[in-house]
């Protein structure tokens, strides 16, 4: 038995997110489906990440265990074929045996983008957040600042069951392209819909709703109901897991 490590990109916008539910199309369980045409048994795979409804990825992680007697890149290219169209597997390996995607990452990477224009883009909307006022992206930078370093994010989302609300932020980074804005954020882990609140709050400083200061408020408060605001799930994309 070999245990695999797979990167897979996917669209986000069909799916009831990443985890396997009794009701809704999701990835791992279509995954878990091409596997099984594969194998002619179930296999079960795991995630580094649980993306929410509507959340894409380029860098998710997976792993699973699999007899397979032909090469990696065979196996590779038989997944993509059964995959539908909306998941690809992008890179293939075997690794060790005791290898686990959630639990042996350093860090993860999203990137949340924005249109910052006056009219919505008839193509771009699916993978953009659109925003027809004009962003201050400078108070947005300002305001990141307090999110870096190690912090009790209680304010902006809910643990897995079992675990505390402390996270460390390592990096962030704001990118303006003409009218496109991206935001990087880099974590050792997230919560649940973690950087879709906290982007939706800067995008509150960004439209001179709350002034700079009140992000540290809010992180500070370590109160849920503080971050109210939170950005649609088509801006947001896993880029990266690192080991």
């Amino acid at each position: 038995m070999d245990r695999f490590k797979a990167v897979t990109s996917y669209d986000g916008n069909d799916f009831f997110g990443f985890q396997i539910q009794a009701q809704g199309r999701t990835v791992q369980g279509e995954i878990e489906k091409a596997l099984h045409q594969i194998a002619k048994v179930p296999i079960r795979i795991v995630g580094a990440g649980r993306t929410d409804t509507g959340v894409h990825a380029v860098g998710q992680v997976i792993a699973f265990n699999l007899h397979w007697n032909h090469s990696t890149q065979a196996l590779q290219r038989a997944l993509n074929v059964y995959l539908p169209v909306d998941i690809v597997i992008s890179h293939l390996e075997k690794v060790q045996a005791i290898f686990h995607p959630r639990f042996d990452a350093i860090s993860r990477q999203y990137r949340y983008t924005i249109i910052n224009q006056t009219v919505r883009s008839a193509l771009a909307w699916r993978y953009t957040t659109h925003i027809p006022h004009k962003l201050n992206v400078e108070s947005m930078k300002q305001a990141t600042s307090y999110l870096l370093g190690t912090h009790d994010f209680a304010s902006f989302g809910k643990p897995p069951q079992g675990d505390n609300t402390v996270r460390t932020v390592i990096q962030t980074e704001w990118r303006t392209n003409g009218d496109i804005i991206t935001f990087d954020i880099t974590a050792n882990a997230f919560l649940y819909r973690m950087v879709r609140s906290i982007v939706g709050t800067l995008l509150q400083v960004g439209l001179n709703k709350i002034d700079v200061e009140s992000v540290n408020t809010i992180l500070m408060a370590t109160n849920r109901a503080m971050a109210k605001q939170t950005a649609r799930a088509s801006g947001l994309c896993l880029v990266k897991v690192n080991y």
